[in-house]
């Protein structure tokens, strides 16, 4: 039993070695231009409302109406946008690795795990909105999404400011 324990461990240990590597490699395998040419624009000032609204309450919390979050996001474009440009964002920072590895390795961490949180409410818009069920939930998830992709446009700008202030004023253009 305890051979048997030992094997599956090291499968699973050599599996989990191999995804992080290959992960590491697709996360870093472009250029700088390429990476930022790829980021769609997004009504930042719309998505800003809606996130610091959800990020800071306030004392009149109903003050965006679900219409309104639909606009000041974009709407479905807006939505689909913020997804694609995820996986962009994580490899910018990812790209700071030359400059200081070790903070462009725990931001773009904490990047991955903002998109995560993105993608998991754009799926519960998506699921919600398909099968016409619980449309009261929707405005969460819409207020759920925005501010995981303005933490993630924080956080890379912020990495960016302290550490390529070169590029940073060409990526504030971008985000």
């Amino acid at each position: 039993m305890g051979i048997l324990v030992f094997i599956v461990f090291s499968v699973v240990l050599t599996l989990g070695i191999v995804i992080v590597h290959w992960n590491a490699r697709r996360l870093t395998g472009e250029d700088w231009e390429t990476l930022v040419a790829r980021i769609q624009p997004v009504p930042f000032e719309g998505l800003e409302k809606v996130a610091l609204d959800y990020l800071q309450p306030q004392g009149n919390q109903l003050l965006i109406e679900p219409e309104e979050l639909w606009q000041l996001v974009g709407g479905f474009d807006g939505l689909k946008r913020m997804r694609q440009n995820a996986d962009s964002i994580i490899q910018l920072a990812a790209y700071v690795r030359y400059w200081n590895f070790d903070e462009s390795i725990v931001v773009a961490e904490r990047i991955r795990q903002d998109a995560v949180m993105l993608k998991r409410a754009l799926f519960r818009i998506h699921i919600h909105m398909l099968f016409s069920m619980r449309k009261l939930h929707v405005p969460f998830h819409v207020h759920q999404a925005a501010s995981s992709y303005y933490l993630m446009t924080r956080r890379v700008l912020a990495l960016y400011q302290t550490n390529q202030f070169v590029l940073y004023p060409r990526l504030i253009e971008v985000l």
